[in-house]
């Protein structure tokens, strides 16, 4: 997240500061799991079985936030309230990535400063709940 807040602060460098904070986001949660007993190598291995059946296909960024869920709700008994914030932040922090890195649209202080906001909430809940 250091990387967004400096793109943010010093270059006003927006559009890649949402970049940095999803992708942080993300790689903070895959190290969470691996914490968990989650191996890199069994995500990757689940999700490529997944590729070669003709079941429901697990996708790169999903099924990691699905297993951090999981995570939420087995060790807390809140109806799931945890993993769907986790999942809602989620979620929204994607919209920015995708409209930052695709879309011909200005990604100012504000967009760059709320993806950082929601990526630190989401490192926040992982770090003093899992």
């Amino acid at each position: 997240m250091s990387a967004a807040k400096i793109l943010i602060d010093d270059y006003d460098n927006y559009a890649s500061s949402v970049h940095c904070s999803y992708y942080g986001c993300f790689q903070y949660i895959k190290h969470k799991l691996n914490q968990l007993g989650h191996t890199y190598e069994q995500i990757d291995l689940a999700i490529q079985q997944s590729k070669d059946s003709k079941g429901v296909i697990l996708s790169t960024h999903g099924y990691p936030l699905q297993l951090i869920q999981k995570e939420l709700t087995a060790k807390y008994n809140d109806s799931g309230f945890l993993a769907r914030e986790i999942k809602d932040k989620v979620k929204l922090l994607k919209a920015f990535r995708t409209l930052s890195d695709y879309h011909n649209e200005i990604v100012d202080y504000d967009k760059g400063k709320k993806a950082l906001t929601l990526s630190n909430e989401v490192l926040n809940i992982i770090k003093t709940k899992l």
